[in-house]
């Protein structure tokens, strides 16, 4: 039976199955249709339609119900229930689900080993007639030297024979001359010729016998049997019968949860007939740039099982395996290579650069592997809560930071997880955000090289000694002329709040300015910056607030010694305060086309403090409200 076959009686039983299913849907809903109606019978006003479930009967009911039917049962809101079976319809969906994707994985896998069953019978088939075809050749080759050797013994034979056959035939016909000659003399009547020749004839005829006369035939009419040594024909032809190598083992396709940091388990198949007595297990590490210099040596394992757990591995790096199995006839070939790849290492959260608002925050964190992850997944949950279960997830962030929604006035712990093909990290650190206010951090990169930002990260200060020019190093994102530095609010168009602390003879600029803003320019000076500034004079304490080098008429009678910055998208307003009064100062009102920064800078020698995550004072949020 083929592979479509084997689909296709699966896919019957599976619409068996479903029918089977539908039957029983059918008759749970009728049987549900009979418990509704009884309910609906048994409640105070049959009028009116249920308003409760009974999880116990898992059936629609009242709240208040005439009878004692679900008065011991768990009731609920139809609402809650219906929450309930969704959840519980999400776990169903998520379960089949991975039973789909853990049936197309061995449908794969019985793929490929339907490929390599095809491929072990080739090669296995070949393997048996090479054997045979050696055992005849082999064989041939003896007949062939066997009937050549026997071949020269006949001749040799026959050429012994032949020899004394000529050497018999010599002595006959010289015997017959010998008697013909004494028969002639016999004839002889001439007495004296008689005596005169029959003396010599008589003598050879005495000494004729004398002479050795082989009459023995000097070959064997036997021929000697072949060589009949069959040692090698005889172990070739047991070698064929004998315990076959193993088959190419398969490599099973990585599974979830078979992967650490540092670690993997590796899993492959072999079929049962084979015999294996150990298996060999390659490992290589893969990188993104193969050349010569960079490709490894494979290292070996030797297992007994068909699993092997492989440790001291690199986190977020992908190795290829391949298998051999050995018994005490051979090696198997090789299997295919399969790739397996480890979990990231955990993300570090950079807490120094992440922001936040009443509803947002932006975080942002280092991968923490050397290789790119596929995504980042982010957990957050409200701090206090007991079981510190996960409330919200973020999934398939693609890069290193994500504005999260959040509620305002909460505190919450957020942790980032890496993840690739093989599995999520472990969390990272956690990190503490809170939702009182608005906070933010100073872009250092951006700083004029006179300026000096402490380590708590919010103290400026320009110092009284000059840095000469030589001394300075300047570069795209730094200010060049005035003495300032941005900051990094979160992109979120809503409300934000913080407060900056000045000693009376402080002279500063603080406002906003978009991102882009000229380096070059003064803040206030440009159409792309919004900021009060205080001048000190010998009669008086002089403000300015300046946009695009124009300045409002305002009086200031009272210093402020502490500003708060009020920034209103929604409304498109930019507002400042005296905080020691709770007196407001002055608003710019403008449609900001990009999302802004706050700006700070020193005309002169001195210090300011910046207060982030300050909640909005009330008196603020009333008069905007």
């Amino acid at each position: 039976m083929d592979l479509s076959e084997i689909r296709g009686r699966l896919q019957v039983i599976t619409e068996e199955i479903t029918a089977s299913e539908g039957e029983e849907e059918n008759e749970e809903a009728e049987e549900d249709e009979f418990v509704m109606v009884r309910n609906r019978n048994l409640s105070s006003d049959p009028s009116e339609p249920p308003d409760a479930w009974c999880s116990d009967c898992r059936v629609p009911t009242h709240s208040k119900p005439r009878e004692h039917t679900h008065t011991r049962h768990r009731v609920v809101s139809l609402s809650n229930a219906t929450q309930e079976i969704k959840s519980e319809l999400s776990k169903c969906s998520s379960s089949l689900a991975e039973k789909i994707t853990q049936m197309d994985n061995f449908i794969s896998n019985l793929e490929e080993i339907f490929i390599t069953v095809e491929e072990n019978f080739g090669r296995q088939e070949q393997n048996l007639e090479q054997h045979y075809n050696d055992v005849l050749q082999s064989l041939s080759q003896r007949f062939k030297e066997n009937s050549a050797a026997l071949l020269d013994e006949k001749k040799l034979k026959l050429e012994t024979l032949y020899g004394q056959l000529l050497n018999c035939g010599d002595v006959l016909t010289a015997s017959k001359e010998l008697i013909e000659h004494a028969q002639e003399l016999h004839r002889c009547d001439n007495k004296h010729a008689f005596l005169q020749t029959v003396i010599p004839v008589i003598k050879r005829m005495e000494e004729f016998p004398q002479d050795e006369l082989e009459l023995k035939v000097g070959v064997s009419l036997d021929f000697a049997p072949p060589s009949s040594d069959l040692t090698e024909v005889k172990h070739m032809m047991d070698s064929i019968n004998a315990l076959p190598a193993p088959s190419a083992p398969v490599m099973n396709p990585q599974v979830a949860i078979s992967a650490s940091p540092s670690s993997l388990r590796v899993c492959w198949s072999l079929f049962s007939d084979d015999t294996v007595d150990f298996y060999e297990l390659y490992r290589r590490q893969i990188f993104e740039d193969i050349n010569i210099e960079t490709l490894q040596d494979a290292s070996v394992l030797r297992v007994k099982e068909t699993h092997c757990v492989v440790k001291d591995l690199l986190p977020n790096s992908q190795y290829e395996f391949w298998v051999t199995a050995t018994n005490t006839t051979g090696i198997s070939p090789a299997s295919e290579k399969a790739v397996y790849m480890t979990v990231p290492s955990p993300p570090v959260i950079k807490e120094h650069e992440c922001v936040s608002c009443l509803e947002a925050a932006l975080i942002r964190w280092d991968s923490g592997n050397t290789n790119p992850v596929e995504s980042y997944t982010l957990e957050l949950y409200e701090d206090g809560e007991t079981d510190n279960a996960v409330t919200e997830s973020i999934v398939a962030i693609p890069t290193c930071e994500c504005v999260v929604q959040l509620q305002p006035w909460k505190r919450y712990i957020i942790a980032v997880r890496a993840v690739n093909i093989a599995g999520a990290s472990e969390k990272s650190q956690p990190m503490k955000i809170s939702t009182t206010g608005t906070f933010f951090h100073l872009l250092k990169e951006t700083a004029h090289p006179s300026l000096c930002v402490l380590d708590d990260g919010f103290t400026i200060i320009y110092p009284d000694k000059d840095l000469s020019l030589s001394d300075m190093v300047f570069s795209d994102t730094t200010f060049n002329s005035c003495v300032a530095v941005l900051g990094d609010l979160i992109p979120v168009r809503g409300r934000h709040y913080w407060e900056v602390e000045f000693d009376d003879w402080t002279e500063y600029r603080v406002g906003v300015a978009y991102e882009d803003t000229q380096r070059s320019s003064y803040l206030g000076a440009n159409a792309t910056s919004w900021c009060m500034r205080h001048i000190r004079t010998p009669s008086r304490h002089k403000y300015e607030f300046l946009h695009n080098g124009w300045s409002a008429d305002v009086r200031i009678t009272v210093q402020p010694l502490c500003v708060g910055v009020f920034l209103d998208y929604d409304s498109g307003t930019l507002s400042f305060y005296n905080t020691h009064l709770q007196q407001h100062l002055h608003t710019f009102r403008c449609c900001f086309t990009q999302n802004v920064l706050p700006c700070f800078a020193l005309d002169k020698p001195g210090t300011l403090r910046i207060h982030t995550g300050v909640p909005t004072p009330s008196y603020i949020t009333h008069t905007q409200a």
